[in-house]
């Protein structure tokens, strides 16, 4: 599967790479959203991890792009600051699911079983 992490935390795409890689995924990073579209629109990822605050362009306003580029793609909303409000915005906007950063490593391997393609 390839999955593509957009965080504006240097430490945080490294431990999610590292623990994506691990369960056997292909990884793409992205710094804001901004660039998380532009590497989606080329590379067309099967899963994105997006952040929701980030400097630049925020996870929310780029998951409205996302669902136009990449209809197919699912994308799952992290964030350290959870909220009602922004769990509500990410699922009206398309978002599968909405975790907080910190129980969201230990969910990788279920997340990346449960939205591999089936072959």
């Amino acid at each position: 599967m390839r999955v593509l992490i957009c965080d504006d935390e240097p430490h945080i795409r490294l431990l999610y790479r590292s623990e994506f890689e691990y369960a056997g995924a292909e990884v793409m990073v992205a710094a804001d959203g901004q660039e998380c579209v532009d590497v989606a629109t080329r590379e067309r990822p099967e899963l994105i991890v997006l952040d929701i605050r980030m400097p630049r362009r925020d996870g929310l306003s780029a998951l409205e792009e996302l669902h136009r580029v990449c209809p197919d793609t699912h994308v799952l909303m992290v964030t350290a600051e959870f909220s009602l409000d922004h769990f509500s915005k990410a699922r009206e906007l398309g978002a599968e699911e909405c975790i907080d950063k910190l129980e969201f490593l230990g969910r990788i391997p279920e997340l990346l079983a449960h939205y591999t393609p089936a072959a």
